[in-house]
C-alpha cells in the first residue's frame, strides 16, 4: 500500500512540475495584440488622429490589421514591418490598401517569421511599383510590442501627447491561451484526473478491506 501512494504521489509532482514548465513555454506561441496610433517618434506621414489594431503570431507566421478612416492611395501601397530589438532590418508582413470606406481589414499567411524580440510594428508608405526592398521613410501607424521587461518608475513624469495623438493602451497583463496551449493543458488535466482517480481507488479498497 506504501509503495503504491510513494508511485502515485511522484507521479502528481512530475506532472505538476511538467504543468509550471510546459504552460509559460506554450503561452509564449499565443497571438499578440499591438495598438497602432500615430507615434510622434516614428510616425511622419497620414493622420494623426487614426488608430487601429494589428495581432501577429510569430509561431504560426500570420498577422492580421484592422484599421477605420486609413486613406485610400493612389499608385502606392502600404507595408507593415516589424522591427527587432537588435538591428536595423526590418522584416516585411506584405502590403495592402485601403477599401473606399478607409476601411483596412488585412490579413495574410507567411510561410515563417523568424523567430526574434521584437519592439516595433508599422505601417510605411510604398511607390508601386517598389524599387526596394527596404521600408520607405514615409511611415504612418505603428505600435509598440509588450514589453516584460519594461518596469514603470514612480515619480516619472508622464510624456505630453502631440494634438490628435491618442495614447497607447498598454498591453494585458496575460497573454491568452491557444492552440498549442490548449492541448497541453487538457493532457495535463487529463493526467490529474487518472492520478485521483487510482487514489480513490486505493483508499476505497482500504476502506473495505477487512480489519486483522
Amino acid at each position: 500500500m506504501k509503495e503504491k501512494l510513494s508511485r502515485l504521489f511522484s507521479l502528481m509532482l512530475a506532472l505538476i512540475g511538467a504543468a509550471l514548465w510546459v504552460s509559460p513555454m506554450l503561452a509564449n506561441g499565443a497571438p499578440v495584440q499591438i495598438f497602432l496610433n500615430y507615434l510622434p517618434e516614428v510616425s511622419n506621414t497620414g493622420p494623426t488622429g487614426l488608430s487601429g489594431e494589428a495581432r501577429i503570431s510569430i509561431d504560426e507566421a500570420w498577422v492580421e490589421i484592422k484599421i477605420e478612416g486609413m486613406p485610400v492611395l493612389q499608385g502606392e501601397q502600404y507595408e507593415a514591418w516589424v522591427a527587432p530589438a537588435e538591428g536595423n532590418e526590418m522584416i516585411s508582413l506584405g502590403k495592402f490598401n485601403a477599401n473606399a470606406e478607409g476601411r483596412v481589414d488585412y490579413y495574410t499567411q507567411l510561410e515563417n517569421l523568424p523567430d526574434l524580440d521584437y519592439r516595433l510594428f508599422v505601417i510605411s508608405v510604398e511607390p508601386e511599383p517598389d524599387p526596394s526592398p527596404a521600408a520607405d521613410a514615409r511611415r504612418s501607424l505603428g505600435g509598440y510590442f509588450p514589453n516584460p521587461e519594461l518596469q514603470i518608475v514612480s515619480g516619472t513624469a508622464t510624456p505630453t501627447l502631440g494634438p490628435g495623438v491618442t495614447a497607447t493602451p498598454g498591453a494585458p497583463s496575460t497573454l491568452p491561451v491557444t492552440g498549442a496551449t490548449e492541448r497541453g493543458l487538457l493532457i495535463l488535466v487529463a493526467g490529474l484526473v487518472v492520478l485521483l482517480l487510482g487514489l480513490a481507488g486505493i483508499f476505497k479498497n482500504r476502506i473495505r478491506s477487512p480489519k486483522p
